[in-house]
């Protein structure tokens, strides 16, 4: 098994932090090697199992792309985020949520 990198590390970090979020306002994260067939590939999705709200991110997708999918889905569920909560991101992750709308300023 090889030893992942510090930007791997860093964005496995995020991925938490967003599965986090997303935990405290009752949904819940799954990363899984999603199906895959000769007509069909499934990358994401939202679905309710026994009435619970749940988000699946294909854990083969780069990690980059599965951040972005967590991002556009905090926007699909309108769920916002003020900047206490957003100061925990990275550079990058944080102006992502910002230019998609979900951090919302304290002032």
């Amino acid at each position: 098994m090889r030893t992942k990198s510090l930007k791997e590390r860093r964005e496995e970090q995020q991925l938490r932090s967003l599965a986090e979020v997303f935990a405290k306002r009752g949904v819940t994260v799954r990363r899984e090697k999603l199906s895959r067939g000769t007509n069909f590939r499934v990358k994401s999705g939202e679905c309710e199992l026994s009435g619970n709200p749940h988000v699946f991110v294909d854990k083969r997708l780069p990690l980059d792309q599965q951040i972005t999918v967590l991002v556009d889905y905090l926007v699909d569920f309108e769920f916002r985020l003020n900047e206490g909560e957003a100061e925990d991101f990275s550079t990058q992750t944080r102006a992502l949520l910002q230019s998609k709308g979900v951090v919302v300023s304290c002032q």
